[in-house]
C-alpha cells in the first residue's frame, strides 16, 4: 500500500486580491513528477496514529490533519490505524514552495480512499482536501498543468507547453506565512490583473521566455526581503516556485537532468 506524491512548481503567481487575512491568487501549477515524496501504509500493530520518516510533531503534521478530517466521515479509519502505521520516505525538501506538505495530505487521502474502499470520487476528495491546505486540491486532481485561483479551490486544467527545467535549491527555507505578510505590509495599492490574465492565457515556456522573474511571481520580492541569499537569482534568469525558496529556469534538453544546484534536487530516477 504505496503512493508517490509528486512536487510541484508555480511558473507564475500573481497575487489578484483579499478574502479577510487570505490572499487570492492566480497561478500557473504544473506536476514536477522527477522529484517526489513515497507514502507507505504498513502493518503495525499500535495506539492510535503513527508516522515515521519526518521530523515534524504528530499535532504539526498535515497528515494528522487527514487522518482527523477522515475519521469525523468514515468510523472504520480509526481501527485501520491501530493495525497500521505511515511511513514518508522524503525527498521534497521542506520549506522549498514545492507543495510537499499538501502533496502528501493528497497521497494519503487518495490512498486510503482506494485501500479501504470508502467511495469518494474526486471532486469529493478535493472538497476535503481544501479543508486541510490551499493547494491540496491541485494534488488530488493530479493535472499535469492547471491555472489555480481563489485560494487554491478553483482549478482549471490547461493543455501547457512546458520546456526542461533547471532546479536550484539554495540551502535555506523560506516560512509561507511570513513572505505573504511582508507582501501585504508592503502593498502597493493595486493588483496587476491585466498581467494575471495574460499569464493565465500563455504557455509555461512562452511565460519564461518573456516575463521577468520579478513580474511572474510577486511574492519574489517579498521573499527577498526575508531571505537575502535569493537576491542574486532574478537577473540570472531564475524564477521563484511560490513563496520559495526553490528556483527554477528554463534548461536545455541537454542539462535538463543536471538539476543545478543541491544534489539532493536532482532527478532520483
Amino acid at each position: 500500500m504505496q503512493i508517490k506524491t509528486p512536487a510541484k512548481l508555480n511558473i507564475f503567481l500573481k497575487i489578484v486580491g483579499f478574502r479577510g487575512d487570505y490572499h487570492l491568487i492566480r497561478s500557473r501549477f504544473i506536476r514536477y513528477d522527477s522529484l517526489f515524496d513515497t507514502i507507505t501504509l504498513i502493518p503495525e500493530s499500535g495506539n492510535g496514529l503513527r508516522i515515521e520518516g519526518i521530523e515534524i510533531p504528530l499535532e504539526a503534521n498535515i497528515l494528522t490533519q487527514v487522518y482527523h478530517r477522515l475519521r469525523q466521515r468514515f468510523p472504520q479509519i480509526e481501527p485501520f490505524f491501530q493495525a497500521h502505521k505511515i511511513s514518508i520516505q522524503k525527498r521534497i525538501p521542506m520549506g522549498s514552495g514545492l507543495g510537499g506538505g499538501s502533496s502528501n495530505a493528497a497521497g494519503l487521502i487518495k490512498l486510503l480512499n482506494q485501500v479501504l474502499d470508502l467511495g469518494m470520487d474526486l471532486e469529493e476528495m478535493a472538497q476535503l482536501g481544501a479543508t486541510i491546505g490551499a493547494d491540496v486540491p491541485f494534488f488530488i486532481y493530479d493535472y499535469p498543468a492547471a491555472n489555480v485561483e481563489g485560494i487554491g479551490e478553483r482549478i482549471t486544467p490547461v493543455d501547457d507547453s512546458i520546456p526542461p527545467l533547471a532546479l536550484h535549491f539554495p540551502g535555506i527555507e523560506c516560512n509561507t506565512k511570513a513572505v505573504y505578510t511582508k507582501w501585504r505590509q508592503t502593498f502597493p495599492g493595486s493588483f496587476d490583473l491585466d498581467l494575471a490574465h495574460e499569464l493565465s492565457q500563455m504557455t509555461s515556456k512562452e511565460i519564461l521566455a518573456t516575463i521577468a522573474p520579478l513580474q511572474a511571481n510577486d511574492l519574489f520580492g517579498s521573499a527577498m526581503k526575508l531571505c537575502p541569499e535569493l537576491a542574486p537569482y532574478p537577473e540570472a534568469g531564475y524564477y521563484l516556485s511560490g513563496s520559495g525558496s526553490t528556483l527554477f529556469r528554463s534548461a536545455d534538453e541537454g542539462d535538463r537532468h543536471q538539476q543545478e544546484g543541491l544534489p539532493r534536487l536532482r532527478d532520483p530516477r
